[in-house]
């Protein structure tokens, strides 16, 4: 069964993934004030319904928003709707919005062929050819327009829009989502460009040194890692935001060798580590110790059967915590359940520590239809097939839409089982 909020929030690969990820250039060409460069986009695929033209040079006193996308981003996909809203609502005013891929010609056009997500399934007009054909969407797979705009600026991901403002200069660099104001305030001369730049420049000060860190981690050197995040302590001169930074990767660093040892099975020395890490950490950094650790601890119960107990002990300290959401209650739940369900010997203290951890979940959110899904499968599995059933037809009733069809085979399953029951009665 497919559910959406049951992703690990804190998995072995976010570890691994967490200084790979940074591919910033050293040095920062472009920020807040900047001159826009030239554009040198190879594909303009649309153009606003032939009300635009293709851009090279911006034209002084217009607005332009450049905004770097993939087929394969999910967050790009999602901003779509509102990238075509906006040049809506912006077209009267002479903006012009531009939106860059550096894929090639083939991939980017079989991607508008497709539905738009959601859509009804005999819509077969509402594709997202037909969505971003509101603004001008293009590709550009020599990247060089992502080398002069995302690389320039120190920006490693998408989707990013820059605001070009009216004198050609950068206004303002961030998510798409996030555009609204400052470009409202860029199209009326109301923008603080100044006061702005201030924050931006803290924000590329912090993406540098997480570049710069994430260099020797990438080769496992954590002492010049380390090293790194001294050297920043001291250049920072108090400044309790950058501090507040290096802290937190500081402890990053310390926790990627723990985190490590977990995935190749050194189990002893990666828990003695984290145990260590533990008596100086945040509460919220604790957290998410023990949340890769009880993953870790779970894997080998699945694998061997061994450690079940320490697994149980884990996910019931994870429960106890204040610091545990609901949302991650119920992801170490249906991690325990999938496993149990696979095994008919799978380790009851386990599946007890999981059902104790749903329960609190429901506690926490009671009309939240997948938690109340993961508790019912708990239930069912511990033998009490009538709260099963209750359960599952409480969480269909508040499940989304994209989940209900699963859920409700489940319940159906359930309902079969219980009348077969009353047969044999």
């Amino acid at each position: 069964m497919l559910k959406n909020s049951k992703q690990w929030s804190l998995g072995l690969a976010t570890w691994t993934m967490i200084f790979s990820c940074v591919t910033m250039t050293n040095a920062q060409e472009l920020t807040i004030g900047s001159k826009a460069p030239k554009l040198d986009i190879e594909h303009w695929v649309s153009n606003g319904h032939d009300k635009f033209k293709p851009v090279t040079e911006f034209q002084t006193g217009k607005v332009y928003v450049v905004e770097f996308w993939a087929t394969w981003c999910g967050p790009c996909v999602m901003s779509m709707p509102h990238l075509a809203a906006t040049q809506e609502k912006y077209l009267e005013k002479g903006v012009q919005l531009i939106s860059v891929s550096d894929e090639d010609l083939e991939t980017v056009e079989g991607f508008l062929k497709k539905p738009v997500k959601g859509a009804e399934k005999d819509d077969t007009e509402n594709t997202y050819g037909k969505l971003t054909s509101a603004y001008c969407l293009t590709t550009d797979p020599d990247k060089s327009v992502n080398a002069d705009y995302m690389e320039a600026a120190g920006q490693n991901g998408i989707p990013t829009c820059f605001i070009v403002g009216k004198s050609g200069q950068i206004e303002w660099i961030g998510h798409p989502m996030s555009m609204d104001d400052p470009l409202e305030k860029v199209v009326e001369g109301k923008w603080d460009r100044d006061a702005y730049l201030k924050e931006f420049r803290k924000e590329q000060k912090r993406e540098l040194l997480f570049a710069k860190v994430s260099r020797p981690m990438r080769s496992g050197n954590l002492q010049a890692a380390l090293k790194v995040l001294a050297q920043a302590r001291e250049e920072a001169d108090g400044d309790a935001d950058t501090i507040a930074v290096i802290e937190d990767l500081e402890f990053r660093v310390n926790a990627s060798s723990a985190m490590n040892k977990l995935q190749g099975g050194d189990i002893d020395d990666a828990l003695a580590e984290i145990d260590a890490i533990s008596k100086t950490a945040k509460p919220e950094q604790k957290q998410m110790l023990l949340i890769a650790s009880c993953k870790a601890l779970v894997g080998i119960v699945v694998k061997s059967g061994e450690r079940d107990s320490q697994a149980a002990k884990t996910l019931s300290d994870i429960t106890e915590s204040k610091e545990t959401d609901a949302s991650t209650l119920n992801e170490l739940a249906w991690s325990v359940y999938e496993a149990a369900s696979e095994n008919d010997q799978f380790s009851k203290p386990l599946i007890a520590a999981a059902t104790v951890a749903a329960e609190k979940a429901v506690a926490k959110e009671p009309d939240n239809g997948p938690i109340l899904d993961t508790l019912a499968h708990l239930t069912y599995l511990a033998g009490n097939l009538d709260r099963a059933i209750e359960l599952q037809t409480k969480a269909i009733k508040s499940a989304p839409d994209q989940l209900k069809e699963d859920m409700q085979a489940f319940l159906d399953e359930l309902k079969k089982e219980k009348a077969s029951a009353l047969i044999k009665k």
